[in-house]
């Protein structure tokens, strides 16, 4: 246990920077990639070893003993001795000061650091974009995560590298993560997440590296096809990722290229919606079967659009939201296979682009989106029975853009994605926390 007096840890001395801005504890979580129970430890830490008995009087120790930068406020304590609290001349020992005056003094130091803090100029990180790609336009503080007092949203184990349209496809109770866009650019790394030890692994690169992509699963395989290269140009290649040992191999080509589109499997087929093509986004469907390796064209969709989602839901497929190049789109369309044909279904509440799109327990959950035209408060849940939607909690606000999106069990998992930065973050959401055990007997 720490003790009065110990130094601080270069990770304690990280956690008191940050403190002094003013920011959250889940802010300086999602900063330092660590969960909101370690910040506290931490703080907790940092307390007992300064002897301070708030966030306030740890800032101004943290400030006097010069463990914290605030730029600008250090030019008014210059030529001041290291010992003597910050603003107050050294003199002879004399009773301390009323705690009005002790709280005026730490209010107006306060003030000063965020007077600072706010004017500052800082560097973001842009994402790069293809060729009428929406853009990603960095913020100047982390993603805002909305405050609830009991969720069923959980952090876990954070993905090792952060990004953004991403594959994302769940196989033998284990999940894979491929591909996407990082600070650095388009990647080809693929990630494996086991929920059981809540740990992440790493797999066999993919043979191209693109983005702007998604994953679906028939059997142990994980089929990723197309996606935009560095230069945002859709591809046509089909790679297909065998879970069982480890290993990349080859399908037959899309019929044209295509990234940025909605993907599902059917009874053991790719359904292939939309998506961007290199010059507008499209209304076309491509139906992909393994057995012949072969891609065939079905009926169009009535608008052209990518950053859908689409999901299995009864016997027919559901295409929702999505981005025309102007605006995020409310579009719920209904694609029946059996007889090729399409209908409508009620819009979302909210426009939604860059969304995932999950079904469990007979429904369909709706997750992220929102950033380009439209504000993301929450994410939402469909009822086929009365053709509705309603609200489920989200765990950002404002934006999540393209996040990976999966159901293990009754579990919704949503990785990583863009939210003012590229994001590493886990979060699993209990859409069924209750299970219904029958016992059976056994008659002899």
């Amino acid at each position: 246990m720490p003790e009065y007096g110990e130094p601080l840890t270069k990770r304690e001395r990280e956690i008191l920077q940050l403190v002094t801005t003013g920011v959250t504890n889940r802010e300086i979580a999602y900063r330092l990639s660590i969960s909101v129970n370690t910040v506290k430890v931490h703080l907790r830490n940092i307390f007992t070893k300064l002897g301070a008995e708030s966030r306030t009087e740890a800032t101004i120790i943290g400030v006097r003993e010069g463990w914290v930068v605030v730029e600008g406020a250090g030019k008014a304590l210059e030529g001041e001795p290291a010992a003597a609290p910050p603003l107050l001349p050294e003199v002879a020992p004399e009773p301390p000061l009323p705690w009005p005056k002790r709280i005026a003094l730490i209010a107006a130091l306060l003030l000063a650091v965020v007077v600072v803090v706010m004017t500052w100029p800082r560097s973001t990180p842009q994402a790069s974009n293809g060729p009428d790609l929406p853009p990603n336009q960095a913020r100047e503080q982390a993603p805002p995560l909305a405050e609830t007092t009991e969720s069923l949203w959980h952090e876990r184990a954070q993905m090792p590298t952060r990004r953004a349209y991403l594959a994302l496809a769940a196989v033998g109770g284990r999940i894979f993560a491929i591909a996407g866009q990082t600070p650095e650019g388009i990647t080809a790394v693929v990630e494996m997440y086991d929920p059981e030890d809540d740990l992440w692994t790493r797999g066999s690169d993919k043979p191209t590296p693109v983005a702007y992509v998604s994953a679906a699963a028939i059997g142990t395989d994980v089929y990723v096809p197309g996606g935009c290269d560095a230069e945002g140009v859709p591809t046509q290649v089909v790679e297909v990722y065998d879970t069982l040992t480890d290993s990349w191999r080859e399908a037959h080509p899309l019929p044209e290229p295509r990234c940025a589109y909605a993907l599902t499997a059917w009874k053991g087929e790719l359904y292939l919606f939309g998506g961007w093509d290199g010059e507008r986004y499209v209304t076309t469907v491509y139906v992909y079967d393994p057995r012949t390796d072969t891609w065939t064209e079905r009926g169009p969709m009535d608008t052209g659009r990518g950053f859908a989602a689409a999901a299995p839901l009864g016997s027919r497929l559901y295409v929702v939201g999505g981005y025309d190049g102007e605006r995020e789109l409310t579009t719920c369309t209904v694609y029946d296979p059996a007889t090729e044909t399409w209908e409508k279904c009620a819009p979302l509440t909210v426009g939604r682009g860059g969304l995932g799109l999950v079904t469990i327990g007979g429904q369909l959950y709706a997750i992220g989106g929102g950033g380009r035209t439209s504000y993301l408060g929450f994410n939402e849940r469909y009822n086929s029975a009365d053709d509705t939607w309603s609200i489920v909690e989200t765990p950002l606000v404002g934006e999540w853009r393209s996040p990976g999106v999966v159901v293990l069990e009754t579990t919704i998992y949503a990785i990583g994605g863009w939210s003012s930065d590229y994001l590493s973050l886990n979060q699993a959401y209990e859409a069924l926390p209750f299970r219904i055990f029958i016992p059976v007997s056994q008659q002899q």
